[in-house]
């Protein structure tokens, strides 16, 4: 035969091999992580299939030629396609893997997997260049070796394997995982998964309950699941401190944030571009609504969630519940009920503003008021309210959806959030005809709000008629009742609230014992600062006035600061001295 057509035969053949080779790779990769992060039946049987192949390929390329690599390829086609019948039945319509987009990602990791199986090979020759043997006897040990792990691995050893991460992650929890009384749906109202039962469930599965459990035990606000180098770390936000929970190895971890995808309806073959999903739980007679967001990471997926518990009490007992002084209340109460105008709650990220926002709306008679809101998202489910959410990607934005609902008859309107001059523009000429609006913004204090909505490009004289009042508002951990001391009051402390000596007999700061997991807090408060807008103040803001002025003339309209407000709550035992300088602090 001509050496070219046999040196031709030969490298295609070789081609053949290595891409047939990357194939049972990738199945064999895919089938274990899939058996690792859902119950499917009969899962050693398919991981045993996945080694078989792999064995045929070896054996019968060296023995019957292309003819072999022929017979593998329609075997691994037929396991395939056998294990997608079982795996698309037990996954959501978008994750499941006969479908054209996610054959097209098959396909795409193709040449990644090629690079892989070549970069193998080459340094299998090495290694036969370094023990004495000829470079086809080096790559045949090469491959030898390769296919043993894949046989150990994914026959006999895959289960193994995610038993021990399964154990590993049991014991970081502290315990076995066992099922727990949580009902998870998902944002379509659906059983997160379709299964007889906890027992049916994965590992994975039970662990990612068990760690949504841990957290509404802990009233935990937020969920970050890091990966790092050689673990996942797990921190809860428990009354705005983030606060590490636990690590489990990364295998687990990997595992758990694919079963929290398949909960949140997200695409889990998805890993390079970040996502956003949604999901409900029922524990303890309590709901709550969950807000997840996966980041693709140097390590790996970062998923953070949102705990909102949306049957809350401040959505029943309204504005009495969440901190607010009486003095400040009744006149919170007078604003709210004006039948137009606007009020503004302002603060940092995580102060708490939708919730006095919802809890000011929860005081209106909704059955004698057209009530609409407009929220990125929607965060709590009120009765007889109708409620928008934003969707910036179609083109659904705050000033659109605005300019939509001023022609539905509304006589209270809630503004998730005033972002930009377009949509302060719209909510405040609603103020000024005849509608209430509330919402928030991003501000240091009630002062500053008026400077912010001016440096937004608004007119001054629109700010000075439509603005009613603004409210500042910060969130102070609570001292924990069975462990805090009594300390008498530092001179400076009087001074700043004109106290005489022997006039406040003792305060209490943080100490720290079981019940309040050793950091002295249990549970928040709110501070609050309110400005309410008089002749004074309106005819300042059209001067373009300093900053410093109109805190003089707040403090002339009895306005009491944020700070002022924490000192008084200092003086009652509920907060201490240095929690209060901690959120306050600009």
């Amino acid at each position: 035969m001509n050496p070219a057509i046999t040196t031709a035969y030969g490298t295609l053949l070789l081609l053949a091999f290595a891409g047939i080779a990357a194939a049972c790779i990738a199945t064999a990769d895919w089938v274990a992580e899939r058996c690792g992060s859902l119950k499917i039946p009969n899962a050693d049987r398919w991981l045993i299939a996945t080694s078989v192949n792999a064995g045929l390929l070896l054996v019968g390329t060296i023995f019957f030629g292309g003819w072999a690599m022929l017979a593998v390829t329609l075997l691994l086609a037929i396991e395939f396609f056998l294990f997608a019948r079982v795996h698309d039945r037990l996954v959501p319509a978008k994750d499941r893997a006969l479908t054209k987009h996610n054959v097209n990602e098959v396909f795409k990791g193709l040449p990644s997997r090629l690079k892989r199986f070549s970069s193998m090979i080459r340094r299998k020759f090495q290694k036969g260049d370094d023990a004495g043997l000829t470079p086809s006897a080096g790559a045949a040990a090469g491959l030898a070796d390769r296919f043993k792990e894949l046989g150990g691995a994914f026959g006999g050893g895959a289960k193994k394997n995610a038993a021990t991460a399964a154990a590993a992650a049991a014991a970081a929890l502290g315990h076995a995982i066992t099922p727990v009384k949580i009902d998870l749906r998902k944002k379509d109202g659906r059983p997160a998964f379709e299964t007889n039962g906890d027992d049916a469930m994965s590992s994975n599965v039970l662990a990612a309950r068990k760690m949504l459990v841990d957290a509404m035990e802990r009233e935990a606000t937020d969920i970050h699941f890091e990966p790092n180098e050689k673990q996942y770390t797990v921190r809860l936000r428990v009354d705005g401190v983030l606060q590490t929970d636990l690590t489990v190895p990364v295998d687990a971890g990997k595992g758990i944030i694919s079963a929290l995808k398949v909960i949140s309806d997200m695409d889990i073959a998805e890993r390079r571009r970040p996502q956003d999903g949604t999901f409900s739980a029922i524990y303890n007679e309590g709901k709550y609504d969950m807000r997840a967001a996966c980041t693709p990471t140097s390590y790996g997926e970062k998923m953070v969630i949102r705990v909102l518990k949306s049957s809350g009490g401040m959505l029943k007992t309204g504005l009495s519940n969440i901190g607010i002084r009486n003095s400040i209340l009744t006149q919170l109460r007078e604003v709210i009920h004006k039948p137009y105008g606007m009020f503004l709650v302002t603060g940092p990220t995580g102060s708490g503003k939708t919730t006095t926002v919802y809890a000011s709306l929860s005081e209106i008679d909704a059955a004698q008021h057209n009530i609409t809101t407009i929220e990125d998202p929607v965060e709590y489910r009120l009765d007889g309210i109708t409620q928008i959410s934003v969707n910036t990607a179609a083109g659904v934005t705050f000033a659109s959806i605005l300019r939509s609902v001023l022609r539905q008859d509304p006589d209270v309107l809630l503004v998730g959030e005033i972002r930009d001059k377009e949509t302060a523009e719209i909510a405040c000429q609603a103020a000024l005809t005849g509608h209430f609006v509330f919402s928030t913004l991003h501000a240091n204090d009630t002062v500053a709000t008026i400077t912010r909505m001016l440096d937004l490009g608004l007119d001054a004289t629109l700010i000075q008629t439509a603005v009613t009042a603004v409210l500042g508002q910060r969130l102070a951990r609570k001292l924990c009742t069975q462990c805090r001391q009594p300390v008498e009051p530092p001179p400076e402390f009087l001074q700043r609230l004109g106290a005489k000596p022997g006039v406040i007999k003792h305060i209490y700061r943080e100490k720290g014992c079981e019940a309040c997991g050793n950091t002295g807090f249990k549970g928040r408060v709110g501070l609050h600062e309110l400005l309410v807008m008089n002749d004074e103040i309106r005819g300042l803001i059209v001067e373009q006035p300093s900053i410093q002025d109109l805190r003089a003339a707040a403090r002339r309209n009895k306005t009491r600061s944020l700070q002022t407000d924490g000192m008084l709550k200092v003086v009652e035992g509920i907060t201490s001295i240095s929690e209060v300088v901690r959120v306050t602090t600009a």
